[in-house]
């Protein structure tokens, strides 16, 4: 235990020393025996002996006989002895405070985190926006940050559409004029010249279709402007998708006497079938058009480093180089080399919406020699 302990009679005097060294001295003056002796709490630190430097911590407490005090006992602790002590201690507040620390640490960043994370979150999807990227609301669980980025969404897409019925509306006119300045003169004409009836006739239901046509594709590529995301099947087969687009399309190719190629393989993407389907029949009526009687139309599906691919190929005459950076314009069409006549203007800018909600990209270019190769290329990896 390595204690220590001597008694005081009732002057003071050392009547018993456990070390036989202090017995005879007067120690009525020690706080611990002074104190003790009028009977309060006594105790101190002091040297062990004169001639020693180590400390030693003494309590002392009465001795009573028939209620009077006779005398006192000092318990002494060498203070050596809690040196393993008070390092066992310091070594466990040392430990405590860094675990502290680092929980201090960690609360600060989780906090910075929280705090941070939705708006950067919110930065990325205004960028998003800014670059007219389709992107699906961010889930922001600061209240005050996610009501500042709907806010900001909202008034974002009001000066969007702002400006895309701007743009519709200009171009809308301009495309219709054509055909209604058409319709306005067959009707002059069979007014004039009832024996051309017929043929007038024709020119109008032709004309009439196109402003059918132009209005079914505006109402629906608007559709799909408005949205952020397509509903997607997780597993779907994109051979399936060209095998559909060229059933729907034989009893065409059959009448100008066109063939179809199929190159494809199996690949599996998270995709929306029936909008992929209506992309891909776009971009194979665009090579119908443009494809002379008896020439090929190739159809691939596959993979190239490692993404999914979908691409038409035609043999027909190309595109013009002046008509190569305005193909995605929303109304603007070349003419067909059968018929001279203009389509809506709209299916290239219909696909590149759906490749858009695919995270994928749309290349039209000409081929090696003839033709027009168009590609949606997806841009992630699926298994």
């Amino acid at each position: 235990m390595d204690l220590q302990l001597y008694v005081v009679d009732e002057r003071g005097i050392v009547i018993y020393d456990s070390e036989g060294i202090r017995k005879g001295l007067d120690y009525s003056k020690k706080n611990d025996v002074y104190l003790t002796l009028q009977g309060k709490y006594g105790a101190r630190s002091s040297p062990l002996t004169v001639s020693e430097s180590d400390k030693g911590l003494f309590i002392a407490a009465p001795v009573r006989r028939n209620g009077k005090i006779i005398g006192a006992v000092t318990v002494i602790k060498p203070k050596k002895s809690l040196v393993p002590f008070i390092e066992s201690t310091r070594k466990k507040f040392w430990n405590l405070s860094l675990y502290v620390a680092l929980s201090i640490i960690v609360l600060f960043i989780s906090i910075l985190y929280f705090l941070f994370s939705p708006i950067r979150k919110l930065s990325e999807y205004v960028s998003a926006l800014r670059f007219r990227k389709r992107v699906p609301f961010p889930k922001i669980s600061v209240p005050e940050i996610r009501g500042l980025g709907e806010e900001m969404d909202r008034l974002f897409r009001e000066l969007a559409g702002k400006e895309y019925v701007e743009n519709y509306v200009q171009s809308m006119t301009h495309e219709i004029k054509s055909p209604l300045s058409s319709l306005l003169a067959s009707c002059e004409l069979i007014i004039e010249n009832p024996g051309r009836l017929e043929s007038l006739i024709s020119n109008i239901q032709i004309e009439g279709k196109r402003i059918q046509t132009i209005l079914e594709k505006l109402l629906e590529l608007s559709s799909l402007e408005n949205q952020s995301q397509l509903e997607k099947t997780p597993n779907l087969n994109l051979q399936d998708v060209v095998r559909e687009a060229i059933a729907s399309s034989v009893s065409e190719a059959v009448r100008k006497n066109i063939h179809f190629k199929e190159i494809t393989e199996t690949v599996w993407i998270e995709g929306n079938g029936f909008f992929l389907g209506m992309a891909l029949r776009n971009l194979v009526q665009n090579a119908l058009d443009f494809s002379n009687s008896g020439s090929e139309i190739t159809i691939r599906c596959g993979k190239e480093a490692g993404l999914p691919f979908l691409e038409v190929e035609d043999s027909g005459p190309g595109i013009p180089s002046y008509a190569l950076e305005k193909i995605f314009e929303k109304f603007y069409s070349l003419p067909r080399p059968d018929t001279g006549r203009k389509s809506s203007g709209l299916g290239l800018a219909f696909v590149k919406e759906i490749a858009k909600l695919h995270d994928a990209d749309l290349e039209v270019k000409n081929g090696t020699s003839t033709g027009v190769v168009a590609r949606i290329c997806f841009k992630t990896i699926f298994q």
